[in-house]
C-alpha cells in the first residue's frame, strides 16, 4: 500500500507546464500581433533555407551529385 504521507516529486509536471506556457505565449505573439506577422514571415524564410540546405546535404551524401546542381533543383522545387 502506498504511504499517503510520502511527498511526491512534481518537478516534471512543473517543467512541462512552464514550457507549455512559454510556447503558448510565443504562439500568441506570432499570431496576434502585427510585429508577429513580420516575425512569422522571416522565420518561414529561414526555416525553408535550413530545410533546403539539409536536403541538399543529405542527397549529396547519398548520391555524390554536385551541391550546386542540387541547390538549383531545391530552389526550383521550393518556391
Amino acid at each position: 500500500m502506498k504511504n499517503p504521507f510520502e511527498k511526491e516529486n512534481h518537478t516534471t509536471l512543473i517543467v512541462a507546464v512552464s514550457v507549455l506556457a512559454v510556447a503558448a505565449g510565443a504562439a500568441a505573439f506570432l499570431f496576434l500581433t502585427d510585429k508577429g506577422e513580420d516575425t512569422r514571415k522571416s522565420l518561414k524564410k529561414k526555416i525553408k533555407k535550413i530545410a533546403k540546405n539539409a536536403a541538399v546535404e543529405a542527397v549529396h551524401k547519398r548520391t555524390k551529385v554536385s551541391k550546386k546542381a542540387l541547390k538549383g533543383v531545391a530552389d526550383h522545387v521550393v518556391k
